[in-house]
Parts: structure tokens; sequence; C-alpha cells
């Protein structure tokens, strides 16, 4: 989402992109957990309305927006077939956990330059490590609350790497592997798999 700061002289644009933001509500802690892109990540207004407080920022050369009032984690992650996660996953991971357990008003926001691939893959494997979700669950999860999000498919087989190394086990098995042989769109493939019934979607790892 790139909108510059001029469009948002219209307030029906300004709650579009407000909203465009996904939000992880619970009764006792609402707006915990955001996703969205550095446009949004560097608007002080949608800072201030999420009450954002913790920011990890998984750009590969955008500055921290507001380094002076906000706690960050700097990844600079690419997103293409070859950036590792290996470090990546588990960093952001403990740094989201961390912040929400240290403060009931902790607020985090995850973001990359368009909150479509990186941040997903960040979101994702907070969410199978201190969720205990599968990383089918996750996905779901992930997808209905934010339409556009979609981890590429470097990514995609990393966070079935750490969702075995979490749990013993992965529910995508193979399942990149056959994506990229056929040359399906990763984001058409889970819209698809999002409005067809399938039980797999709902299942946790215990």
């Amino acid at each position: 989402l790139q909108i510059s700061s001029a469009v948002f002289s219209s307030s029906a644009v300004w709650e579009w992109t407000l909203s465009s933001c996904w939000v992880d509500f619970q009764p006792s802690m609402p707006f915990t957990l955001s996703s969205g892109s550095a446009t949004q990540a560097s608007d002080y207004r949608i800072i201030k309305n999420l009450h954002i407080t913790h920011v990890v920022n998984a750009t590969a050369n955008c500055p921290d927006a507001f380094p002076n009032t906000l706690s960050y984690l700097s990844l600079r992650l690419t997103d293409d077939a070859q950036q590792d996660l290996v470090e990546a996953l588990p960093l952001a991971s403990r740094f989201i956990d961390a912040a929400l357990k240290a403060d009931p008003a902790g607020r985090v926001l995850v973001h990359c330059s368009m909150g479509r691939s990186r941040s997903s893959a960040l979101t994702l494997a907070f969410l199978m490590e201190h969720r205990r979700w599968s990383l089918l669950h996750a996905l779901r999860w992930l997808k209905e609350r934010r339409a556009c999000s979609a981890p590429n498919l470097n990514f995609l087989s990393q966070l079935m790497t750490y969702e075995e190394l979490l749990f013993g086990k992965t529910l995508l098995v193979n399942t990149v592997e056959v994506l990229s042989s056929r040359g399906v769109d990763l984001h058409s493939f889970l819209q698809e798999e999002l409005n067809s019934p399938n039980e797999l979607w709902n299942l946790k790892i215990t």
C-alpha cells in the first residue's frame, strides 16, 4: 500500500489505510499486534492511533521512522529467494513476545516494504511459536485479517522448516516444491484454499 501523506486529506482513504493494518483482537489486550507497510510504519497518525510501542522493521533499507519514541528490532531482510531467515524468525518471535509480556500496554507493528511477504513470514513464526498454531492455521488466520499477506516461496519453505523444528512435523509437506514446479502464484493458491472447506486449516499442533 503506497499512499502519500497528501492523500490523507480524504477521511475515507485514511480509514481504509488504517484498517489495512490487520489487528489481533484480544478481550484483555486489543490492538496488540499489527502488520503493515513501510508507508504505514512511517505515518505517525497510524502509530499513534494503534498505540504502537514496538516495531519490527523487516525492510532492507528503510530507516526506523521514530527511533526516539519507539523500540525497534531492525532485521534488514530482502524479499527474494536467497534471503535466509534462520536467525530472523526466532529473533522477531522473541522480540514480539517480550514486548507483549513486558507491558500490558505494549503494541507491536511488524512491517516490510509492502506488508506482504517479509512481515507475514515473521508474524507467522510468532504465531507458530507462541500460540502453538500449525503453519496452515496461522496462514489462514493471517490471510483472513490481511488479505494481501503472502510470504514468498523461499520464506514459506523456511517456515515449514521452522514448524518442523518447533513441533517435529509440518502439515505442508512438498507444497512449496509442487507450487514452484507448476508456476503457481502463492497468493492465488492461498486465496483459493481460504475459499475451500479444508479441515487442515483448523488443525493445531499439540
